[in-house]
């Protein structure tokens, strides 16, 4: 183990910055966000590692493939790099850390975010925006970024105060609890959100005439107004019922939003819909 080197709070800001506006530069098929990792971690090294050939050798070494999730996930890995740096960890150690968090966080961060927030804030600005409010997708992008700086900042400092606790902290099933609880909380509530996005309405009529007092009598009863007492967004409940179960039967996306096309425009070529 290499000497113990004490880092300032500008070195950590310095990587901290790095990471927000350079982590995804340089991604590529091979190695994936290996550029922009070692890019963060650039000026730590510097310092923790003087020798030539050690700052060398690392350099290379945090070139190696890594991937997980940008938001939830890299900041705490790389603040928890960066605090075996300061102990003189081994590069052993510090290429264990990050194989074997990235995968675990990479799965908590991608449910977290992209199935569970994400889905949720850009269906209320859509949702807001289909109702002719300019503010949906303005809200939806500062949902985004204040939100997202915040977090990534809390991870990162929180990662390198723990240092080596950290696997113990996500430890004992914990990882695996959250992404399941993040999962259902995420279906229930984009559940909650199909009616107001899928606009679906029957536009056929049955009419019927009768005769009053000698009088003929037209009476008109509009199928929608039928369907909407019986269960209030009924149809748009079963499209996206039809999606699900055509998904879970292994339809690709392409081929369920294909079908659903040519549902719409079929029944609106007839009058259907």
């Amino acid at each position: 183990m290499a000497e113990t080197i004490k880092l300032t709070r500008a070195d950590l800001m310095k990587s901290f910055w790095r990471y927000i506006w350079f982590f995804q530069c340089g991604w590529n098929y091979e190695r994936m966000q290996s550029v922009g990792y070692a890019y963060a971690i650039l000026p730590i090294l510097k310092k923790t590692r003087p020798d030539p050939e050690d700052f060398k050798e690392a350099f290379i070494t945090n070139l190696n493939f890594f991937n997980t999730n940008p938001v939830v996930g890299a900041p705490l890995i790389i603040g928890a790099h960066i605090a075996l740096e300061e102990v003189g960890a081994s590069l052993e150690t510090t290429e264990g850390l990050k194989v074997g968090l990235m995968g675990p966080l990479a799965g908590v961060g991608d449910t977290l975010l992209w199935a569970l927030y994400n889905s949720i804030i850009f269906a209320i600005g859509a949702s807001m925006a289909l109702q002719g409010n300019a503010f949906g997708p303005i809200l939806a992008m500062l949902l985004v970024f204040f939100p997202y700086l915040a977090v990534r900042y809390w991870q990162f400092t929180w990662a390198y105060k723990q240092g080596t606790n950290l696997i113990h902290a996500l430890g004992s099933g914990a990882i695996s609890r959250i992404t399941e609880l993040a999962t259902l909380i995420g279906m229930v509530v984009i559940g909650g959100f199909a009616p107001s996005i899928v606009r679906l309405a029957i536009k056929y009529t049955y009419s019927t005439t009768t005769t009053v007092n000698g009088e003929a009598a037209t009476t008109t009863v509009p199928i929608q107004s039928l369907l909407d007492a019986i269960l209030p967004y009924m149809l748009p409940v079963l499209v996206v019922g039809l999606a699900y179960w055509l998904l879970k039967k292994g339809w690709s996306p392409i081929r369920v939003i294909l079908v659903l096309v040519v549902l719409g425009f079929v029944g609106g070529a007839i009058g259907l819909f």
